[in-house]
Protein backbone atom coordinates (compact mmCIF):
# COMPACT_ATOMS: atom_id res chain seq x y z
CA UNK A 1 0.00 0.00 0.00
CA UNK A 2 1.21 3.40 -1.29
CA UNK A 3 0.55 6.55 0.66
CA UNK A 4 -2.26 7.58 -1.49
CA UNK A 5 -3.85 4.35 -1.60
CA UNK A 6 -7.33 3.68 0.68
CA UNK A 7 -8.51 1.09 2.47
CA UNK A 8 -12.20 -0.22 2.74
CA UNK A 9 -13.56 -1.31 6.34
CA UNK A 10 -12.83 -4.82 5.51
CA UNK A 11 -9.36 -4.69 4.63
CA UNK A 12 -8.55 -2.64 7.88
CA UNK A 13 -10.22 -5.29 9.59
CA UNK A 14 -8.83 -7.96 7.52
CA UNK A 15 -5.16 -6.72 8.95
CA UNK A 16 -6.12 -6.21 12.54
CA UNK A 17 -7.68 -9.49 12.50
CA UNK A 18 -3.53 -10.52 12.12
CA UNK A 19 -2.74 -9.61 15.32
CA UNK A 20 -3.80 -11.97 18.29
CA UNK A 21 -6.41 -11.13 20.18
CA UNK A 22 -8.93 -12.30 23.06
CA UNK A 23 -12.45 -11.60 23.16
CA UNK A 24 -13.23 -9.48 26.30
CA UNK A 25 -14.92 -6.30 25.69
CA UNK A 26 -18.38 -5.50 24.83
CA UNK A 27 -17.58 -3.69 21.62
CA UNK A 28 -20.16 -1.93 18.84
CA UNK A 29 -21.09 0.10 21.74
CA UNK A 30 -23.63 2.67 21.40
CA UNK A 31 -23.80 5.96 19.25
CA UNK A 32 -25.75 8.30 21.48
CA UNK A 33 -27.04 11.77 20.06
CA UNK A 34 -26.54 14.41 22.63
CA UNK A 35 -29.28 16.79 21.50
CA UNK A 36 -29.79 18.38 24.87
CA UNK A 37 -26.56 18.90 25.23
CA UNK A 38 -26.16 20.71 22.05
CA UNK A 39 -28.97 22.57 22.35
CA UNK A 40 -27.93 23.80 25.54
CA UNK A 41 -24.41 24.87 24.27
CA UNK A 42 -26.15 26.20 20.80
CA UNK A 43 -23.16 24.08 18.92
CA UNK A 44 -22.91 21.65 16.30
CA UNK A 45 -24.56 18.06 16.50
CA UNK A 46 -22.84 16.18 19.19
CA UNK A 47 -22.59 11.91 19.77
CA UNK A 48 -20.84 10.63 22.11
CA UNK A 49 -19.57 7.28 21.46
CA UNK A 50 -20.30 5.30 24.39
CA UNK A 51 -17.35 3.53 25.31
CA UNK A 52 -17.54 3.51 29.20
CA UNK A 53 -20.50 0.55 28.39
CA UNK A 54 -17.65 -2.06 27.36
CA UNK A 55 -18.71 -4.58 30.15
CA UNK A 56 -16.43 -5.87 32.54
CA UNK A 57 -15.34 -4.67 35.98
CA UNK A 58 -17.88 -1.06 35.32
CA UNK A 59 -16.58 -0.75 31.85
CA UNK A 60 -13.92 1.96 29.83
CA UNK A 61 -11.48 2.39 26.89
CA UNK A 62 -8.98 -0.03 28.58
CA UNK A 63 -10.66 -3.34 27.73
CA UNK A 64 -10.11 -3.11 24.14
CA UNK A 65 -7.00 -2.46 24.38
CA UNK A 66 -6.68 -4.97 26.70
CA UNK A 67 -7.97 -7.67 23.96
CA UNK A 68 -4.92 -7.67 22.38
CA UNK A 69 -2.84 -6.88 25.17
CA UNK A 70 -3.67 -9.94 27.44
CA UNK A 71 -3.29 -11.71 24.08
CA UNK A 72 -0.10 -11.19 23.59
CA UNK A 73 0.57 -12.39 27.35
CA UNK A 74 -1.26 -15.62 26.91
CA UNK A 75 1.57 -17.15 24.67
CA UNK A 76 3.53 -16.99 27.82
CA UNK A 77 1.25 -19.32 29.15
CA UNK A 78 1.23 -17.22 32.82
CA UNK A 79 -1.07 -17.75 35.86
CA UNK A 80 -0.38 -14.67 37.34
CA UNK A 81 0.05 -10.95 35.75
CA UNK A 82 2.12 -8.02 37.41
CA UNK A 83 1.05 -4.94 36.26
CA UNK A 84 2.41 -1.30 37.73
CA UNK A 85 -0.34 1.73 37.34
CA UNK A 86 -1.34 4.99 39.39
CA UNK A 87 -3.25 5.02 42.25
CA UNK A 88 -6.92 5.65 41.02
CA UNK A 89 -5.74 3.89 37.42
CA UNK A 90 -8.74 3.06 35.63
CA UNK A 91 -6.52 0.46 33.69
CA UNK A 92 -5.66 -1.40 37.17
CA UNK A 93 -9.31 -2.15 37.31
CA UNK A 94 -10.12 -3.15 33.93
CA UNK A 95 -7.04 -5.29 33.84
CA UNK A 96 -8.00 -7.01 37.32
CA UNK A 97 -11.65 -7.52 35.52
CA UNK A 98 -10.22 -8.56 32.12
CA UNK A 99 -7.57 -10.82 34.29
CA UNK A 100 -10.88 -12.85 36.49
CA UNK A 101 -12.44 -13.63 33.41
CA UNK A 102 -9.61 -15.34 31.85
CA UNK A 103 -8.88 -16.83 35.31
CA UNK A 104 -5.37 -15.31 36.13
CA UNK A 105 -4.46 -13.77 39.32
CA UNK A 106 -3.71 -10.51 39.02
CA UNK A 107 -1.00 -8.63 41.63
CA UNK A 108 -1.12 -4.66 41.11
CA UNK A 109 1.62 -2.25 42.27
CA UNK A 110 -0.17 1.18 42.44
CA UNK A 111 2.14 4.39 42.86
CA UNK A 112 1.06 6.42 45.69
CA UNK A 113 0.12 5.84 49.24
CA UNK A 114 -3.17 3.77 50.56
CA UNK A 115 -5.29 6.20 50.89
CA UNK A 116 -7.64 6.35 54.67
CA UNK A 117 -10.46 6.24 53.09
CA UNK A 118 -10.66 3.45 49.84
CA UNK A 119 -13.07 4.59 46.94
CA UNK A 120 -12.86 4.90 43.36
CA UNK A 121 -10.93 2.13 40.83
CA UNK A 122 -9.23 1.42 44.38
CA UNK A 123 -12.38 0.22 45.66
CA UNK A 124 -13.49 -1.86 42.95
CA UNK A 125 -9.54 -3.47 42.55
CA UNK A 126 -9.99 -4.85 46.21
CA UNK A 127 -13.39 -5.19 45.41
CA UNK A 128 -12.46 -8.05 42.25
CA UNK A 129 -9.83 -9.35 44.34
CA UNK A 130 -6.22 -8.00 43.13
CA UNK A 131 -3.15 -8.36 45.41
CA UNK A 132 -2.47 -4.66 46.11
CA UNK A 133 0.88 -3.17 46.80
CA UNK A 134 2.02 0.30 46.84
CA UNK A 135 5.42 1.85 45.82
CA UNK A 136 6.49 5.85 46.33
CA UNK A 137 7.67 6.32 42.81
CA UNK A 138 8.28 5.09 39.73
CA UNK A 139 12.03 3.53 40.39
CA UNK A 140 10.36 2.02 43.40
CA UNK A 141 7.54 0.27 41.57
CA UNK A 142 9.71 -1.07 38.79
CA UNK A 143 11.78 -2.41 41.29
CA UNK A 144 8.76 -3.86 43.52
CA UNK A 145 7.33 -5.24 39.84
CA UNK A 146 10.80 -7.29 39.26
CA UNK A 147 10.75 -8.57 42.94
CA UNK A 148 6.92 -9.65 42.78
CA UNK A 149 7.59 -11.93 39.65
CA UNK A 150 10.04 -13.44 40.91
CA UNK A 151 8.76 -14.36 44.44
CA UNK A 152 6.02 -16.11 41.80
CA UNK A 153 8.04 -17.77 40.13
CA UNK A 154 9.75 -19.01 43.11
CA UNK A 155 7.15 -20.34 44.29
CA UNK A 156 6.25 -22.10 40.91
CA UNK A 157 4.09 -19.78 39.39
CA UNK A 158 4.68 -18.05 35.81
CA UNK A 159 4.26 -14.29 35.98
CA UNK A 160 3.68 -11.76 33.36
CA UNK A 161 4.39 -8.51 33.57
CA UNK A 162 2.30 -6.09 31.54
CA UNK A 163 4.22 -3.06 31.61
CA UNK A 164 6.57 -4.84 29.39
CA UNK A 165 4.26 -6.13 27.21
CA UNK A 166 5.20 -4.90 23.46
CA UNK A 167 1.34 -4.62 22.81
CA UNK A 168 1.23 -1.90 25.75
CA UNK A 169 1.25 0.93 23.25
CA UNK A 170 -0.03 -0.45 19.88
CA UNK A 171 -2.79 -1.82 21.28
CA UNK A 172 -4.36 0.67 22.41
CA UNK A 173 -4.13 2.50 18.81
CA UNK A 174 -5.47 -0.86 16.89
CA UNK A 175 -8.14 -0.72 19.16
CA UNK A 176 -9.64 3.12 18.57
CA UNK A 177 -8.62 2.34 14.77
CA UNK A 178 -11.43 -0.15 14.69
CA UNK A 179 -13.69 2.01 17.11
CA UNK A 180 -13.71 5.00 14.62
CA UNK A 181 -14.96 2.35 12.24
CA UNK A 182 -17.67 1.49 14.22
CA UNK A 183 -18.53 5.21 14.71
CA UNK A 184 -18.68 5.55 10.63
CA UNK A 185 -20.74 2.87 10.03
CA UNK A 186 -23.13 3.69 12.64
CA UNK A 187 -23.42 7.37 11.47
CA UNK A 188 -23.46 6.18 8.39
CA UNK A 189 -26.70 4.67 9.42
CA UNK A 190 -27.93 8.17 9.94
CA UNK A 191 -26.90 9.37 6.75
CA UNK A 192 -23.91 11.32 8.45
CA UNK A 193 -20.48 11.62 8.00
CA UNK A 194 -17.95 12.70 11.79
CA UNK A 195 -16.32 16.27 10.94
CA UNK A 196 -14.85 15.84 14.12
CA UNK A 197 -13.83 13.34 16.66
CA UNK A 198 -12.91 14.53 20.27
CA UNK A 199 -11.16 11.93 22.93
CA UNK A 200 -9.46 12.30 26.09
CA UNK A 201 -5.58 10.84 24.82
CA UNK A 202 -1.95 11.06 25.54
CA UNK A 203 -1.25 9.93 22.11
CA UNK A 204 -2.13 6.17 22.03
CA UNK A 205 -5.74 5.88 21.14
CA UNK A 206 -5.65 8.79 19.46
CA UNK A 207 -2.97 7.71 16.96
CA UNK A 208 -5.81 4.92 16.17
CA UNK A 209 -8.12 7.35 15.19
CA UNK A 210 -5.59 9.50 13.06
CA UNK A 211 -4.58 6.06 11.42
CA UNK A 212 -8.19 5.48 10.47
CA UNK A 213 -8.68 8.74 9.17
CA UNK A 214 -5.40 8.05 6.79
CA UNK A 215 -6.11 4.82 6.02
CA UNK A 216 -9.65 5.61 4.78
CA UNK A 217 -8.66 9.12 2.90
CA UNK A 218 -11.48 10.44 5.80
CA UNK A 219 -11.28 14.14 6.16
CA UNK A 220 -12.43 14.61 9.35
CA UNK A 221 -10.45 16.19 12.33
CA UNK A 222 -9.10 14.16 15.79
CA UNK A 223 -8.72 16.64 18.59
CA UNK A 224 -6.98 14.91 21.51
CA UNK A 225 -7.23 16.73 25.17
CA UNK A 226 -4.82 15.25 27.18
CA UNK A 227 -4.75 14.89 30.70
CA UNK A 228 -1.58 15.39 31.32
CA UNK A 229 1.54 17.72 30.76
CA UNK A 230 4.29 15.21 31.02
CA UNK A 231 4.72 13.95 27.16
CA UNK A 232 6.03 15.67 24.22
CA UNK A 233 2.58 15.05 22.10
CA UNK A 234 2.84 15.46 18.63
CA UNK A 235 6.21 12.88 18.50
CA UNK A 236 4.49 10.21 21.25
CA UNK A 237 1.61 9.86 18.78
CA UNK A 238 3.22 9.68 15.94
CA UNK A 239 5.48 7.62 16.91
CA UNK A 240 2.81 4.96 18.19
CA UNK A 241 1.05 5.52 15.18
CA UNK A 242 3.76 4.47 13.09
CA UNK A 243 5.08 1.51 15.62
CA UNK A 244 0.84 0.30 14.85
CA UNK A 245 1.47 0.63 11.11
CA UNK A 246 4.35 -1.92 11.23
CA UNK A 247 2.48 -3.90 13.46
CA UNK A 248 -0.53 -4.22 10.99
CA UNK A 249 1.82 -4.27 7.74
CA UNK A 250 1.18 -1.30 6.32
CA UNK A 251 4.00 0.82 4.76
CA UNK A 252 2.58 4.82 5.43
CA UNK A 253 3.62 6.84 7.75
CA UNK A 254 2.02 9.37 10.57
CA UNK A 255 4.10 12.90 10.73
CA UNK A 256 4.02 14.53 14.23
CA UNK A 257 2.67 17.96 12.26
CA UNK A 258 -0.39 15.49 11.29
CA UNK A 259 -0.97 15.54 15.69
CA UNK A 260 -3.94 17.89 16.54
CA UNK A 261 -3.74 17.38 20.64
CA UNK A 262 -3.83 19.87 23.62
CA UNK A 263 -2.40 20.03 27.22
CA UNK A 264 -4.71 23.50 27.25
CA UNK A 265 -7.23 21.47 29.91
CA UNK A 266 -4.85 19.67 31.90
CA UNK A 267 -5.58 22.66 34.50
CA UNK A 268 -3.03 21.96 37.93
CA UNK A 269 -1.85 18.50 36.80
CA UNK A 270 -2.36 15.58 36.12
CA UNK A 271 -4.89 13.83 38.18
CA UNK A 272 -6.45 16.65 39.63
CA UNK A 273 -10.40 17.94 38.75
CA UNK A 274 -10.20 21.12 37.06
CA UNK A 275 -13.26 23.80 37.47
CA UNK A 276 -13.86 23.78 33.75
CA UNK A 277 -13.73 19.75 33.91
CA UNK A 278 -15.73 19.53 36.78
CA UNK A 279 -18.55 22.13 34.86
CA UNK A 280 -18.50 19.80 31.99
CA UNK A 281 -19.09 16.77 33.95
CA UNK A 282 -22.58 18.43 35.79
CA UNK A 283 -23.20 19.92 32.06
CA UNK A 284 -23.01 16.16 30.20
CA UNK A 285 -25.01 14.97 33.55
CA UNK A 286 -27.57 17.21 33.50
CA UNK A 287 -28.56 17.69 30.06
CA UNK A 288 -27.94 14.07 28.95
CA UNK A 289 -27.74 11.54 31.79
CA UNK A 290 -24.75 10.82 31.01
CA UNK A 291 -21.47 10.64 33.73
CA UNK A 292 -18.05 11.67 32.96
CA UNK A 293 -15.49 11.80 35.38
CA UNK A 294 -13.16 14.78 36.30
CA UNK A 295 -9.69 13.57 35.34
CA UNK A 296 -9.96 12.23 31.93
CA UNK A 297 -13.37 12.66 29.90
CA UNK A 298 -14.29 15.83 31.99
CA UNK A 299 -11.10 17.66 31.20
CA UNK A 300 -11.89 16.19 27.45
CA UNK A 301 -15.35 17.73 27.74
CA UNK A 302 -14.30 21.16 28.76
CA UNK A 303 -11.86 21.58 25.17
CA UNK A 304 -14.81 20.33 23.71
CA UNK A 305 -17.53 23.18 25.31
CA UNK A 306 -14.57 25.67 24.96
CA UNK A 307 -14.47 24.79 21.61
CA UNK A 308 -18.05 25.52 20.75
CA UNK A 309 -17.93 28.75 22.77
CA UNK A 310 -15.36 29.62 20.39
CA UNK A 311 -16.77 29.29 17.25
CA UNK A 312 -15.09 26.61 15.80
CA UNK A 313 -18.03 24.84 14.28
CA UNK A 314 -21.08 25.20 12.28
CA UNK A 315 -24.55 24.04 13.22
CA UNK A 316 -24.66 20.97 10.78
CA UNK A 317 -21.28 19.77 11.98
CA UNK A 318 -21.07 16.18 13.49
CA UNK A 319 -18.91 16.29 16.70
CA UNK A 320 -18.66 12.75 17.72
CA UNK A 321 -17.48 12.44 21.54
CA UNK A 322 -15.19 9.37 22.72
CA UNK A 323 -16.56 8.68 25.92
CA UNK A 324 -13.92 6.34 27.52
CA UNK A 325 -14.70 5.69 31.06
CA UNK A 326 -13.69 6.34 33.90
CA UNK A 327 -17.04 6.58 36.32
CA UNK A 328 -15.35 5.28 39.35
CA UNK A 329 -13.77 8.90 39.90
CA UNK A 330 -16.83 11.05 40.50
CA UNK A 331 -16.74 8.89 44.21
CA UNK A 332 -13.18 9.40 44.84
CA UNK A 333 -13.84 13.08 44.70
CA UNK A 334 -17.39 12.79 45.55
CA UNK A 335 -16.99 16.60 47.20
CA UNK A 336 -17.31 18.03 44.09
CA UNK A 337 -20.96 17.06 43.24
CA UNK A 338 -22.59 17.79 47.21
Amino acid sequence: MNETAVMSHQQIRERIATLPRLDIALKNTPLEEARNLSRTLGGPRIFVKRDDLTGVALGGNKLRNLEFRLAHAMKDDPDTLIVGLDLQSNSARQTVGACNKLGLKTILVLEGRRPNNVQGNLLVDYLLGADVHFAADQPEQRAMLDSLAEEVRTSGGRPHILNDNPMFDVASAVAYLEVTLEVIEQLAARDLKPDYFYMSSSGKGSAGIMLAKKLLGADFTMQAICATAEFDLPSRTARIANETIAALGLDIEVAEDEVINTEAFVGKGYGIPSDAGDEAVRLFARTEGIILDPIYTGKAAAGLIAHIQEGRFEPDDVVVFVHTGGTPAIFTWNELWI
